[in-house]
């Protein structure tokens, strides 16, 4: 029997991960419903996965009420959206505070409306949130010399932290419904970066050598959607290779 049979899964983010942890439910047999700010990237994964598509902003915690509704009772949710603002990403020697902190408001409060407005409908189930490495870890600056990426913004880090500690907080507020709260920290992803990262990024691997894909990290992501995992709850599963050893 597929791991999520008869389950009505809402994935929040049709980007690089939350494309293939729509991939990867549809495969296990679930009723998917792709939740999306961007209407055409996410009603196209939707057709080609026969899936529903729900449009969302996650930044507007009455846009997330509204997804609720309209959704009604699911089993379980994954918020893999990443809200940015147009100057994400400046160095912290350029950016300025205000905007700082506006890319961590939009991060941490996209999963309290996630937890504020879907845990309360659900009997029972799992919400899933992405961390990060450089959540549980400092970013090595080294690994970004003589390229052009700039490195990891701290708001970056500060987000990923609150996730990983929200994902906590809820499991203990809501574990008397029954309902899970976990989250996923991935490693480095393969999207485009250069090779002089990829292969210093690759010298701090347990196993491995490169970039993860994104089906590397939907395996984690769909077993604690399951009934497999029905007794984890509060936790953070890393999946970097090693890199955070």
């Amino acid at each position: 029997m597929a791991l999520l049979e008869g389950k009505t899964i809402v994935i929040i983010g049709a980007g690089l991960l939350g494309s293939e942890f729509a991939r990867a439910c549809a495969a296990e047999n679930a009723s998917v419903v792709i939740a999306d700010v961007d209407k055409k990237r996410g009603g196209a994964l939707a057709d080609t996965l026969s899936a529903r598509f729900e449009h969302v902003d996650i930044t507007s915690p009455s846009s997330v009420e509204e997804l609720v509704k309209r959704v009604g009772s699911v089993d379980g949710v994954v918020n893999a959206a990443y809200p940015k603002t147009k100057t994400f990403g400046a160095k912290f020697e350029d950016g300025t505070v205000e905007d700082m902190l506006q890319n961590l408001d939009m991060h941490v409060g996209g999963c309290m409306s996630t937890a504020k407005y879907f845990a309360p409908r659900m009997k029972a189930g799992s919400i899933v949130f992405l961390g990060s490495i450089y959540g549980l870890a400092a970013p090595r600056a080294e690994l970004y010399e003589n390229t052009k990426m700039i490195g990891v913004p701290p708001e970056y880090a500060a987000a990923k932290a609150a996730v990983i500690a929200l994902a906590r907080y809820f499991a203990r507020m809501y574990g008397s419904r029954n309902v899970r709260f976990n989250a996923v920290s991935p490693g480095g992803v393969a999207d485009g970066q250069p090779a002089a990262f990829v292969e210093k990024y690759s010298q701090h691997l347990a196993i491995g050598n490169g970039l993860l894909k994104p089906s590397d990290v939907s395996g984690a992501v769909v077993f604690l959607l399951s009934d497999t995992a029905k007794h984890i709850t509060g936790q953070n599963i890393v999946v970097d290779g090693g890199w955070t050893l």
